[in-house]
């Protein structure tokens, strides 16, 4: 769970703090993922102004496999849960299901970054 090796090994890190904020923040990707607890994908866009963290939509049908269930292209279903003026704000700010985004993070089968 969390940020894959070759991702820690990219930003030279194994600080899940520090790989976030060299892929995200430095490099301007976005990133999705899948979050156990509340069994919700979710989206952050990079590109966006303001940022926007989002639900994605999920299809069953797709596959048994829980990676393969979520397209991770922006639908008119996803529902923006979150904004931010600039995207080092997520980090300290993004809240989901009470909890802080490093602990949902870690905890996270991380779906794309791109």
């Amino acid at each position: 769970m969390g940020f894959r090796k070759e991702m820690k090994e990219e930003a030279c890190t194994l600080v899940a703090r520090e790989v976030f904020r060299y892929h995200v923040e430095i490099v301007g990707l976005n990133l999705a993922f899948y979050y156990p607890p509340t069994d919700t994908f979710y989206a952050i866009y990079n590109d966006a102004r303001p940022v926007e963290v989002v639900t994605l939509p999920r299809d069953r049908r797709r596959s048994d496999f829980i990676g393969w269930q979520c397209e991770c292209n922006p639908h008119e279903e996803d529902q923006r849960i979150a904004t931010f003026d600039d995207i080092t704000e997520v980090w300290d700010g993004l809240i989901i299901d009470g909890k802080d985004f490093e602990g949902v993070i870690n905890h996270s089968y991380i779906v794309a970054l791109n």
